[in-house]
């Protein structure tokens, strides 16, 4: 009896189903079904199998069905959804080796005879040849570097060559108008831009979405990018970098085979470690990743090599290529106040306990996370541990402080706390800000926690009026408005979550100041290149300086920050980021989940720090 197994594919379907023939075994279907999966309307005859899901686990197919004698039927465009795979395996393999050689005349003349009107800078202009000359590109410059006009000025050569027609752009929604207001500087004539809204409408060339969007609108934005010859672009990938084991990155991979060419942008590639680069690269080369990134990410020597193995596949604008005035980068310790340091001593005790059973666990990532950004609140206002780090109204602290009565409790003493003291960091942003207001310069303050920018707001930094943005923010755009505009408005108060993305505020403002940080080295650099970026004067001093409480988790977040950003300026070959990014000696004279992103190292750290090591 023949023993066949039936492929069946329709370009533009998100399914491929497999069909199990008269003859075959019960062990190969469960081969199939424990491969694939088991979904369908008759999982014992057929099988409804994701086109991602198909395509990144083929290679057992063909060597099994050799070995059970069995043959193969393919049905629609099946064979040719297969041989695009293969196609892909050998593009790869080619940009490896460098790619196609292009002429620079030759792009710029293609550009020439579209709508692509805008002049691009040298560096820019290098990337670009750089990019179409692989099927696939990853653009990793810094922000600033003009990577919105690189990649349009890819999509339209690419559309003069007729290898694509459409783009479709996932994004975080702060970068929305960048896409628009982009697109009327780089194109003659612009093209019909949209925001994904829960349906597409006729006409859409540029198509924009954002990550959490991806989900709900997964079917109808799957049948168009298939339905075209589509450009697909990550902007800010480093988002989806948790792969299949995300929602956005799960999406983005599935909608990935049904794109005809395929680019990310993020100046922080990595911010964590090697490993962060597998799901950039499946989305670029599915099912390719794991053959680029090694199983042993984590040692040092391994980074050296993944970024020779992977420097043909990506670009990357330094900020030393930008002819940028380096940054003055300063770290500010002080101890902790008595009672301070009382509250956080007794919350490390607690705490100790809790961190020894997690690790029993094999990490409770809930739990630590929790005591992680426990730490964190106590490292800079203890008050937020009964107050909530969260809520949007302000904590009011005692000016003068009561004096502390003897032989009280410590919980008793926390509950009052701002009867007692204003932590050390309040203080010393108060003084900042106010001497950097009457020299005429506007501040940036940073804080991951609300409360703390509600506070400041309300009480510490009222006189200077200032704006502020995080995500309970409705006005944010008149938030930004004012700061950059209105002379009375002294300070910005944001939290990097919100923030930290497609906003540059360097043509107002040139100091920045840290209450806190946490582990999460992507939204830490990002964040500095809101004051730091391309269009800033040869002369222009800019400032940054990071708060930290000694002998607290601050420590070790300054550690692990400072060893991840060598990690990552070693992938990107990129040296200049290391002084650009983190400060330099101490100086004692005055001068969510994804928040926090916590890997195994940061918890290792942690657990010596809570152990007294």
């Amino acid at each position: 009896m023949a023993k066949t197994l039936s492929f069946d594919y329709t370009d533009g379907n998100i399914t491929v189903v497999v069909s199990r023939g008269q003859g075959i075994p019960n062990v190969v279907w469960l081969k199939v079904q424990s491969e694939w999966g088991a979904r369908g309307r008759h999982p014992a005859r057929a099988v409804d199998i994701p086109v991602s899901t198909f395509l990144s686990r083929l290679d057992w197919v063909a060597p099994y069905c050799r070995q059970h004698g069995i043959s193969a039927e393919w049905r629609g465009d099946s064979r040719k959804l297969v041989m695009r795979r293969v196609a892909e395996h050998r593009l790869l393999q080619e940009a490896l080796a460098g790619g196609v050689e292009t002429e620079p005349e030759e792009v710029e003349q293609a550009l020439r005879a579209s709508r692509f009107q805008r002049e691009l800078r040298s560096f820019q202009r290098r990337d670009l040849l750089q990019l179409v000359a692989i099927a696939n590109g990853a653009n990793f410059s810094v922000p600033g570097a003009g990577k919105t006009s690189v990649a349009y000025a890819v999509y339209e050569y690419e559309r003069a060559l007729k290898r694509v027609d459409r783009l479709l752009v996932v994004a975080p929604i702060s970068a929305f108008e960048s896409w628009e207001e982009e697109a009327k500087r780089c194109f003659a004539t612009v093209p019909t831009i949209r925001r994904f809204d829960g349906r597409i409408e006729p006409g859409t060339e540029v198509l924009l979405i954002n990550y959490q969007r991806l989900q709900s609108g997964f079917a109808e934005l799957a049948t168009w990018v298939a339905s075209g010859r589509t450009h697909m672009i990550l902007d800010e990938a480093h988002r989806m970098k948790r792969g299949w084991g995300g929602e956005w990155g799960r999406n983005c991979l599935s909608l990935a085979h049904f794109a005809s060419r395929r680019d990310i942008l993020t100046g922080t590639p990595a911010p964590q470690s090697v490993f962060d680069l597998v799901a950039l690269f499946d989305f670029l080369w599915p099912g390719e990743a794991r053959r680029l990134i090694p199983s042993d990410g984590q040692d040092p020597t391994a980074t050296a090599r993944v970024a020779d193995r992977i420097a043909p596949l990506f670009v990357r604008t330094t900020k030393s290529e930008l002819d940028l005035p380096e940054p003055r980068v300063r770290l500010i310790e002080r101890p902790l106040d008595s009672l301070h340091s009382d509250i956080y001593a007794a919350l490390v005790g607690r705490y100790r306990g809790v961190f020894a059973a997690s690790r029993r666990a094999e990490y409770d990532l809930r739990a630590l996370g929790r005591v992680v950004m426990y730490l964190l609140e106590a490292a800079t206002n203890p008050a937020l541990l009964t107050a909530g780090s969260h809520r949007h109204d302000a904590i009011e602290f005692r000016h003068p402080p009561l004096d502390i009565p003897p032989d009280s409790e410590v919980d008793e003493l926390l509950r009052a706390y701002p009867d007692y003291e204003t932590p050390w960091k309040f203080r010393l942003v108060k003084e900042l800000s106010e001497t950097n207001a009457r020299l005429g310069r506007k501040t940036l303050i940073w804080s991951n926690f609300v409360r703390n920018l509600e506070t400041l707001r309300h009480y510490e930094l009222e006189p200077l009026h200032p704006a502020i943005v995080h995500g309970g923010v409705a006005d944010r755009s008149e938030q930004l408005r004012r700061f950059r505009e209105d002379p009375d408005c002294a300070v910005l108060l944001a939290n990097p979550a919100a923030l930290g993305e497609g906003t540059s505020l360097h043509e107002v403002c040139h100091d920045a100041i840290y209450i806190e940080r946490t582990f999460n080295a992507g939204q830490y650099l990002q964040s500095m290149d809101r004051i730091h970026r391309l269009g800033l004067p040869a002369d222009q001093e800019t400032r940054v300086t990071v708060l930290s409480s000694r002998e607290t988790i601050d420590d070790i977040v300054d550690t692990r920050l400072r060893q991840k950003t060598d990690r990552l300026a070693t992938l990107m070959q990129d040296p200049g980021l290391n002084v650009m990014a983190l400060p330099a000696a101490p100086e004692d004279g005055l001068e969510g989940e994804e928040g926090l992103d916590v890997d195994n190292l940061d918890l290792a750290a942690l657990a010596r720090h809570l152990a007294g090591e």
